[in-house]
């Protein structure tokens, strides 16, 4: 890896951090083999990559995870500037599910039934 990409995942993590500073005012960024993010209640692996591996990067964040926590991935692909929340994210669909029921969306049999069809 060139310094200038490694650079790049260093300044990925520092702008992921401080964007979830917003929530977890601790947010930091771990070093060596530990959390990417730390000092946040779930596991999110961040990348900065040119070459997209999706299912290795939630396996690994999983892995660390262990079950403890959701784990999700955080990706800044090529071309995107420096807002965090313009950043793709994505975990397996059975934690969204989850985190969607949680939320309030569970009604959709009763929110369907009232629906009125456009004609």
């Amino acid at each position: 890896m060139t310094r200038h990409r490694k650079d790049r995942g260093l300044r990925t993590e520092r702008v992921v951090a401080s964007y979830l500073q917003q929530w977890w005012p601790h947010a930091g960024i771990g070093r060596g083999a530990g959390k990417d993010i730390t000092n946040v209640p779930f596991d999110v692996e961040v990348k900065a990559r040119s070459a997209f591996q999706p299912l290795e990067w939630l396996r690994q964040a999983t892995k660390r995870a262990d079950g403890k926590c959701l784990p999700f991935v955080v990706c800044r692909m090529n071309g995107q500037g420096e807002d965090a929340a313009e950043y793709l994210a994505f975990m397996r669909f059975g934690d969204l599910v989850q985190l969607l029921l949680k939320a309030g969306y569970g009604n959709i049999q009763t929110d369907s039934v009232q629906l009125e069809p456009e004609r």
